[in-house]
């Protein structure tokens, strides 16, 4: 199990480029990938995004690269710029204007920019090697802080248990205390015990405090959660998926049998923490 947040970072080199990577990421709802760089990639960002896809299936992921040539390169094509001197001196000369030799300069330089080209096999690998080590390193991260999640929800799911342990305990005594009340009231109104009315009002008011079904469906997608956590993949929509499905239950116990709601709080209590760590669970 992995949660969505975690940092990885790589630095690849050769002769000719050196690439460092830093990838973070934290949760979202989908996949959502930033990329930011120092150098001109956009031929690259494509192959970056797949790249990325390969290791991660949700959350909001920033990629930062930074390009560092080791030979010295220039901007523009100094040959360029030359002629680009040279045609503006012409251009001048025929409308008999006057520049300074900054502006003239700066006139030959701006239009003597290299154009975008594709990127030499050399940076490439550079570029690839160094993200997919720094994917590595984010998953490693990924992984590591899922396992505090795991730790943290096991914990809590054992509570939970304890708890619907002392419900089943206790359900029994309420029911029979119900059932002591109306035989009471019934004797109060002169009602033998075994008065049909007597009989179909237990049976109607017991029927409707019977929380067996939720019981039993409730510790069902309990063993759910905990097969879930040590599912490798996405499963953070599962677990939340599952958790809804527990909510539902307890909060139907809890209305059927209002007597053991401080239990009901203490569990719905438990739920909503493991959902706030399962919202960070890719």
């Amino acid at each position: 199990m992995q949660s969505m947040t975690g940092v990885g970072k790589a630095v690849f080199e050769n002769d000719e480029w050196r690439v460092f990577t830093l990838v973070k990421s934290v949760n979202s709802k989908g996949l959502d990938i930033f990329i930011k760089t120092n150098y001109n990639l956009s031929s690259a960002e494509i192959n970056i995004r797949k790249l990325v896809r390969e290791f991660i299936t949700r959350g909001t992921v920033n990629v930062h690269i930074d390009v560092t040539p080791k030979k010295v390169e220039t901007p523009v094509d100094i040959k360029k710029v030359l002629v680009n001197v040279q045609i503006v001196k012409l251009v001048m000369e025929e409308l008999g204007l006057k520049l300074t030799d900054d502006t003239i300069f700066q006139t030959a330089w701006k239009y003597s920019e290299k154009t975008a080209e594709e990127l030499s096999p050399q940076l490439e690998d550079c570029l690839y090697s160094s993200l997919r080590e720094a994917l590595r390193d984010l998953i490693r991260s990924r992984k590591e802080e899922g396992e505090h999640i795991k730790e943290d929800i096991q914990t809590r799911l054992q509570k939970i248990e304890v708890l619907i342990e002392e419900i089943e305990k206790l359900k029994d005594q309420v029911l029979s205390s119900v059932k002591g009340r109306i035989l009471e009231r019934a004797k109060e109104l002169g009602l033998p015990e075994v008065h049909p009315t007597v009989l179909n009002e237990i049976t109607f008011i017991l029927s409707r405090m019977d929380v067996d079904e939720e019981l039993t469906r409730f510790k069902a997608h309990l063993s759910k959660v905990s097969s879930l956590l040590d599912t490798e993949g996405d499963v953070g929509r599962k677990l939340d998926f599952t958790l809804q499905e527990i909510h539902r239950e307890i909060n139907t116990l809890g209305n059927k049998m209002p007597e053991l709601s401080h239990l009901v709080v203490e569990i719905k209590s438990e739920i909503d923490r493991i959902r706030q760590q399962v919202a960070n669970v890719e």
